[in-house]
This record gives C-alpha cells, sequence and structure tokens, in this order.
C-alpha cells in the first residue's frame, strides 16, 4: 500500500468521521453494547490508539479462517478412513472448508464491528489519525475498497458488514 493511499484512505476516514459518520457509527455501536461501555471504551483509549481491537479483531478473522480449514481438513480425513476415492476427499474437503458455518456471520460481525470501531476511536482523536491500527489493518488486508465498504457499512445496520466485506472476486475468479 502506498503512502498516497494510505493518506488518501485517511483523508476519507477524517471526512467521513468528522462530518457527522462518527456519530452515526457510535449510534450502531450501542446497539450491540450499553452506552457507558462505548464510552469508556472512547474514553480509555483516546490518545492511545486502537492496537488491541485491531489485533483482535484479525485474530477473530484468522481464527474463522483456520475453523474453516479444520472442518475441511476433518471432513476429507472421515472420507479416507472410509475409504473413499482420493477424488472424493479432495472434492469434499474443499467444499466444507468453504461452507459458511453457523456462526461464522457473528465472528465476521464482531470483528468488523471492532475494526470500525477502533477507526472512529483513532479518528475522534485527530493525534492518532496516521497511526490507526484498524485501518491500517484494513489497508494491508482488505485494501481500500473494502475499506470504502466497511465505513459505509457502519453507517447502516451492522448486521451486513460481514457480507460487505466478502472477497473481490476477479475476473480470473481469483480473490
Amino acid at each position: 500500500m502506498s503512502r498516497t493511499e494510505t493518506d488518501s484512505a485517511v483523508r476519507a476516514c477524517a471526512q467521513l468521521v468528522g462530518g457527522g459518520g462518527g456519530d452515526v457509527i457510535a449510534a450502531q455501536a450501542v446497539r450491540y453494547v450499553a452506552p457507558e461501555i462505548w464510552n469508556a471504551l472512547v474514553e480509555r483509549h483516546r490518545g492511545k490508539g486502537c492496537d488491541a481491537l485491531a489485533a483482535f479483531a484479525r485474530a477473530l478473522l484468522d481464527g474463522k479462517k483456520s475453523l474453516h480449514g479444520v472442518v475441511g481438513s476433518l471432513v476429507g480425513a472421515l472420507l479416507a478412513a472410509l475409504g473413499r476415492p482420493r477424488i472424493e476427499q479432495v472434492f469434499t474437503q474443499e467444499l466444507a472448508s468453504r461452507v459458511p458455518l453457523p456462526f461464522g456471520h457473528e465472528i465476521a460481525l464482531a470483528a468488523r464491528g471492532l475494526q470500525a470501531a477502533g477507526i472512529v476511536i483513532c479518528f475522534t482523536d485527530a493525534g492518532m489519525m496516521n497511526d490507526c491500527a484498524c485501518l491500517r489493518d484494513l489497508l494491508l488486508n482488505e485494501g481500500k475498497a473494502q475499506l470504502d465498504n466497511l465505513l459505509q457499512g457502519a453507517l447502516n445496520d451492522w448486521s451486513e458488514l460481514p457480507a460487505r466485506l466478502q472477497p473481490v472476486t476477479t475476473a480470473a475468479g481469483q480473490h
């Protein structure tokens, strides 16, 4: 990610948060936590950034990916133990590793909510704008388009956040 792209993302976040978006995102956050909890979080992190929130959000997202891999491996091993042909094992393992888990949406919602909250916290403290860990993580792992999706989604119903940040598929079908 180039410095120009990062600066552009910082400006976009500052404009959104400063233009009333921060209040809207805070209102969305208190749909999930008590207002006292949100206010304490903002106060505690003011001037300190969102490193812990970013790390936990990334751990949730990485754990979700790992869990999909574990499910796929277990299903593949089960078919191997049953003596099924190798192609069935591979197909079933690949399919099982990509099928949405019943609680995967909730994990992604928590992670994306943490990222949105972290960005708001950093941008309410002008000194942290260029060193926002949640913003940096999103840019490095998802890209600017996904950051824009997260920010716009954070202004709406947060239950839609995971769907807004699905991997972008290229023309070649790769992520």
